[in-house]
């Protein structure tokens, strides 16, 4: 675009072709930034296309338009350069060097020569007023020469002139370069990235959420980093009953992978304040209980030594492991000791002579000869000063030694460390090492030849192991005393012990007796045991107070309940993790996973392999291979335990349909079609079954009975749940279900899957009544078992 003179309407164009080029160099540095590029290739995106569009006419207009201000400054820091550029050009064909400026030019062309001469040649010993003279002798020359010569004159204007515009013309391109990043950074931040987004957004359509585009899982691949957890209410639950107790024993219990680790790892590496002391400890299966007081004893003075910044294995051997590690780093570092020594030398060997020579020529007759005598005048001085006037030196001399004099260290109050850093240091050596103590007594007589007669007694001595009640008794008065002084030390500190695992202690009758055998450290003040437990656990604590009581009634303070995410935890965890996923994916993992945070992680994982193993990124060709992948797996595994049953050759037949239906399922080209969801509808309403058992006279109407049926009726019942997400989130007016739902209720809400998913753990029939409401509120039609 060209402005025209006096237009009103193309104000906002560009008037020079380097305003074209700093545009179209933003647009294409828009154009490959990750969040545009990640669309390419899909429905019509690609850099030609926006390419294109952005270079339309109301496209830039409306883009100049809005930088209206950089730009107009851009424009005439642009045309005041030209200017200049212009100006500097005539004042270069103007430029005439005549003779007598090229004498002034050789004459000041001396002034480095002699200096490198004296420098290199002479060592500094030629004098020094030719570096005055030459300078001189130039100005002098040139004043001589424009004022008898009319000619130098014009020929000095000409050069002034050249390089004051040159000065000028360097000054306006620096304000020129200053203004085009003024103007560049808004237009590509501000203007041009949220309408090239716009215009994605217009050419995607208005399903472009169900596209997916990864940027970034980091989060995905590393699940335990800190960074990417997220609080949940749960978390907050618990810190608000930690905040009512003065120390006591939280339970936390939910269903496995809802987050029960994360919850304790998290209130205890980011604690109420950076005074409070915690603990962080895991209970395997096989741990007895002493052998687990023991560990948790060495874990909590180990990191009250270290809170307290004290050495945790003071008393202890160094192990062969770490001795040998020491030798290989005090090897390395002798290594490079004798190489930076030789070094040393060589590069002393190489400069030490020139060094020598400039130190004999030039530092000591013009600085250590000075320095001498001006030492020797002062200290003759001194001493004159010393034998004229003994009482003025006295009182000198004895005021710089009361000055230089050192204090006296005075002991600072409140430095001293507690009596429990010293128990803890005296306890952690006890449990790490096994004390001996032997002693000789030797009595004889020797007599002639060699001959003697004597007596000998040895007696040692060697420390016994603690007892559990030693242990338990000696733990608590520890801890009692460390939570004291904690408290004490820091206003309002508390001791915090996360105790995990303890829901995979064996069965729930091991899980009860191992509780009730370590409940004897619980019940100090200002410690908060946090513990993970087993939902049945749980329950009977919830209990309390029924005519059932056991363990858990006595051991336990509170109980925490850790749900399943709701949709809306989800998304927070999906997006500190990948916050990339949309909408549609982010309610399809949800609903995949019931919410427990530890499935969302691992489906999420597997959306990203598959979108990276079959090349697509739309939900309708995603859904389908991640749903029916999923679901052969399951089958696969309900295949695998039922075939420990007893089957008959007629009965046979349907492991043979199954593992069939698992290879389809698992087959690119045939999980998708219509046969195929025929296939898992027939699961889903138990069709087939009666084709494929024998009846029996003692069986079911479904030809099974026991183990056998309830299997099935879960294999079925997983069938259907996942027929009814392939049916939402794999159909192509999945934006209009969604709306149609929204108005049925809690039945239609995306969270309603996730509690089906939920429900299969629990029973099949109750989540295949739970299925059939969710299908009613989507319109898709119920099938009956």
């Amino acid at each position: 675009m060209v402005e025209r003179q006096g237009s009103t309407e193309d104000l906002w164009t560009w008037d020079f072709e380097d305003s074209r080029t700093v545009y179209c160099s933003v647009l294409r540095d828009c154009i490959n930034r990750p969040e545009i590029s990640r669309y390419f290739g899909h429905r019509g995106v690609s850099p030609e296309s926006l390419e294109r569009i952005a270079l339309g006419d109301a496209f830039v207009r409306d883009a100049l338009g809005r930088t209206q201000t950089t730009y107009g400054a851009y424009r005439r820091a642009v045309a005041e350069a030209a200017r200049a550029g212009a100006t500097l050009r005539a004042a270069r064909a103007s430029v005439v060097v005549d003779g007598s400026m090229r004498l002034c030019a050789a004459v000041l062309a001396l002034l480095p020569v002699w200096v490198l001469v004296d420098l290199l040649v002479a060592g500094g010993d030629l004098p020094d007023f030719p570096v005055v003279l030459i300078p001189v002798t130039a100005a002098l020359i040139f004043a001589l020469c424009i004022r008898l010569r009319p000619a130098a004159e014009r020929s000095a204007r000409s050069l002034i002139d050249w390089a004051r515009y040159r000065t000028r013309f360097r000054q306006y391109e620096r304000q020129r370069s200053a203004r085009k990043q003024l103007w560049a950074q808004p237009l590509e931040d501000a203007v041009l990235m949220p309408n090239l987004h716009a215009v994605i957004r217009h050419m995607l359509g208005p399903d472009r959420d169900s596209l997916l585009q990864v940027e970034n899982h980091e989060g995905l691949r590393d699940v335990h980093d800190a960074k990417y957890v997220v609080a949940s209410n749960a978390e907050r639950l618990l810190r608000q009953k930690m905040d009512q107790l003065d120390g006591g024993t939280i339970a936390v219990c939910g269903p496995r992978g809802t987050g029960k680790s994360t919850l304790l790892r998290s209130c205890s590496t980011r604690p109420r304040t950076s005074s409070d002391l915690a603990v962080f400890v895991q209970a395997p299966a096989d741990y007895t209980p002493q052998d687990f007081l023991l560990t948790l004893f060495g874990e909590v003075c180990e990191r009250y030594l270290k809170f307290h910044g004290q050495p945790t294995d003071a008393g202890v051997f160094v192990d062969a492991g770490r001795a040998r590690r020491l030798g290989r780093k005090a090897w390395r570092a002798l290594k490079w000791l004798i190489a930076f020594a030789l070094a040393v030398v060589l590069l002393a060997a190489a400069v030490g002579r020139g060094l020598q020579w400039l130190y004999e020529h030039t530092v000591r007759p013009n600085v250590v000869d000075h320095l001498g005598h001006w030492r020797d005048v002062a200290w003759a001085e001194v001493v004159t000063f010393w034998t004229d006037h003994p009482w003025w030196a006295g009182i000198v001399l004895s005021a710089c030694g009361a000055r230089l004099m050192p204090s006296m260290p005075r002991r600072r109050r409140g430095t001293r460390m507690p009596s429990s850093v010293q128990q803890c240091q005296r306890y952690l050596h006890r449990l790490r090492t096994v004390q001996n103590s032997t002693t000789a007594v030797n009595v004889g007589i020797t007599g002639p030849q060699g001959t003697g007669l004597g007596k000998s007694r040895t007696t040692s001595m060697s420390s016994v192991p603690l007892t559990f009640p030693e242990l338990v008794g000696d733990f608590r008065k520890l801890l009692a005393e460390i939570a004291r002084d904690h408290r004490t030390r820091f206003r309002g500190a508390r001791v915090v012990i996360a105790i995990d695992e303890l829901d995979r202690v064996g069965s729930t009758a091991q899980a009860r007796r191992f509780l009730g055998e370590i409940k004897a450290v619980f019940g100090i003040e200002n410690v908060y045991y946090l513990i993970s437990v087993a939902e049945d656990l749980g329950a009977a604590f919830a209990r309390r107070g029924l005519p059932h009581r056991d363990v858990t009634d006595s051991s336990l303070d509170e109980l925490l309940y850790v749900p399943p995410r709701t949709l809306t935890e989800s998304k927070e965890l999906l997006g500190a993790r990948a916050p990339s996923l949309t909408a549609p994916f982010v309610q399809l993992l949800h609903a995949l996973s019931g919410g427990v945070p530890r499935d969302l992680i691992r489906y999420a994982r597997r959306l990203i392999e598959v979108h990276h193993w079959t090349t697509r990124s739309e939900r309708q060709d995603l859904v389908p291979a991640m749903i029916c992948d999923e679901l052969g797996d399951t089958l696969e595994g309900f295949r695998t335990l039922m075939a420990a049953h007893q089957w008959t050759a007629e009965s046979g037949r349907l492991l043979a349909d199954l593992q069939v239906l698992v290879q389809v399922l698992r087959s690119p080209a045939d999980r998708d079609s219509p046969a195929t969801r025929d296939t898992i509808s027939d699961l889903a309403t138990g069709r087939g079954v009666l084709r494929a058992a024998p009846p029996e006279p003692e069986a079911t109407p479904y030809g099974f009975s026991g183990e056998l049926l309830t299997l099935w009726q879960e294999a079925s019942v997983c069938a259907y749940f996942s027929l009814t997400l392939l049916e939402i989130f794999g159909a192509p007016d999945f934006e209009h279900l969604v709306a149609r739902a929204a108005g049925e209720g809690r039945d239609g809400e995306p969270n309603r899957l996730a509690e089906a998913r939920q429900e299969l753990a629990v029973s099949p029939h109750s989540a295949r009544v739970v299925l059939d409401d969710i299908r009613r509120a989507w319109g898709l039609p119920v099938r009956p078992l």
